[in-house]
């Protein structure tokens, strides 16, 4: 059977309801703007799904971490092992006992689902199914999933998205905990029955008069996103955190941010919580070495920077501030930190990777040492998470300055991950 077209003609339903009704065994590929998925099936049952654009989050070893399976130390040492050997991640880590084999079993299954899943939100690509007499698979750890189930589910996430998507519109926003997220509980199996079914098109649920005494159940899904909100985590931070799926996690949010449990954070408390990251990671210095060549490539840039900035009080363009001399430092230290993270992105540009520390900036010749320090001669701080970089400056007085904090989301996608720090995921 030769089937092939656009998903704007045949929907990816009735292509997967065609394939389970004949049983037939194959490779479907489908191809869009956004990535390449492939799915075998045999008898109509689907037995595995890869993509080329390997996300973090669709990786074996991310998806058991996330599920607590395994710990970070373990997955190094197995990544260790399987750069040497080129054996498979979950092979190697069965042999070496780092977990059980329904743990392996289950994260694959998880693993293929999220994948699938993510298709279904497609609106337009092309596919094709490549009939075969049989498909590769691991046989012992993978067990053929019916299409109905994954068309059922399918579904009801095409019905729901919309809706939740239209209330978390911007997946780079900070929530926290309302006061009334205090006194939420876990709810038993069957209340939480109850709670998952809750229409999106009703209104907001109440919470109790008293919310300063009453308990509010929430389901095991909304308590594991609450604890994950540190105040500086973004939604999409908390969605890749998260052991849950990308669609029960926003599910989440959407649950607890219309049951009055959640709430964007101020500019102070981001702020406070940004310094809060800082604060804990140790400060490097810089060595002196030649001519940073990337900042003569960079002055016209920096040069613009400080003369447009709004926190300059010589910028004509914008106007003083009212008390502008109060803030003239203050605003140097700021157009330098901006200049440093313009920086920051080049280099990931044209090594591949994010610096670990600033110091490999002077090291490497881009900046010069003293360009990494404030006007008070103090080296700013610097962290490099998976996803985003944070780097802060402190006041004349060696205290935390909540203005001076740059925040940036790392672009995602398999380019942006190559220029990220974090553990090395090799195997799917």
């Amino acid at each position: 059977m030769a089937l092939e077209g656009t998903l704007r003609d045949f929907s990816l339903a009735d292509i997967f309801q065609l394939i389970g009704l004949q049983r037939k065994t194959g490779v479907l590929t489908l191809r869009s703007q956004e990535d390449v998925v492939t799915i075998s099936f045999l008898d109509g049952k689907i037995v595995g799904a890869d993509s080329l654009n390997k996300r973090l989050e669709d990786r074996l070893g991310q998806v058991l971490l996330k599920s607590k399976a395994i710990s970070r130390e373990a997955l190094e040492r197995a990544l260790a092992v399987q750069r040497e050997t080129l054996e498979r991640l979950g092979h190697i880590l069965l042999t070496h006992g780092f977990l059980t084999r329904e743990e392996l079993s289950k994260a694959l299954q998880q693993q293929i689902l999220q994948l699938i899943y993510r298709t279904f939100r497609w609106q337009d690509g092309d596919y094709h199914f490549a009939q075969e007499a049989t498909v590769d698979y691991d046989q012992e750890l993978v067990s053929p999933m019916p299409t109905e189930s994954i068309l059922m589910e399918g579904a009801r996430m095409l019905d729901e998205w919309p809706i939740i998507e239209k209330k978390i519109s911007d997946r780079t926003a900070v929530y926290v905990p309302t006061k009334a997220a205090e006194h939420v509980e876990v709810a038993s199996e069957e209340d939480a029955e109850e709670l998952i079914e809750f229409e999106f098109e009703q209104a907001p649920l109440p919470l109790p008069e008293a919310a300063s005494a009453a308990t509010i159940r929430v389901t095991p899904v909304e308590h594991h996103v609450l604890q994950l909100l540190t105040g500086a985590n973004t939604v999409d931070d908390v969605v890749r955190a998260s052991m849950y799926g990308e669609f029960d996690t926003c599910k989440a949010f959407y649950t607890l941010l219309n049951r009055g449990l959640i709430r964007r954070a101020s500019r102070s408390e981001l702020a406070q919580a940004q310094q809060a990251v800082i604060l804990e990671e140790p400060v490097t210095e810089g060595e002196r070495v030649g001519v940073p060549w990337l900042l003569a490539l960079l002055a016209p840039l920096l040069a613009a920077s400080l003369f447009l900035s709004t926190k300059n009080p010589a910028n004509i363009i914008v106007g003083p501030t009212p008390s502008p001399l109060p803030h003239v430092v203050e605003s140097a230290s700021f157009v330098r930190m901006w200049g440093v993270v313009h920086v920051l992105h080049s280099v990931a540009h044209l090594t591949g990777s994010y610096p670990d520390s600033l110091a490999e900036l002077t090291q490497q010749g881009f900046l010069s040492t003293s360009l990494l320090h404030d006007p008070w001669n103090q080296p700013y701080r610097y962290v490099l998470r998976e996803h985003s970089l944070i780097l802060a400056g402190d006041g004349p007085h060696r205290r935390p300055n909540p203005k001076l904090v740059i925040m940036q989301n790392l672009p995602s996608g398999p380019e942006a991950l190559a220029g990220a720090k974090g553990v090395e995921l090799l195997d799917r």
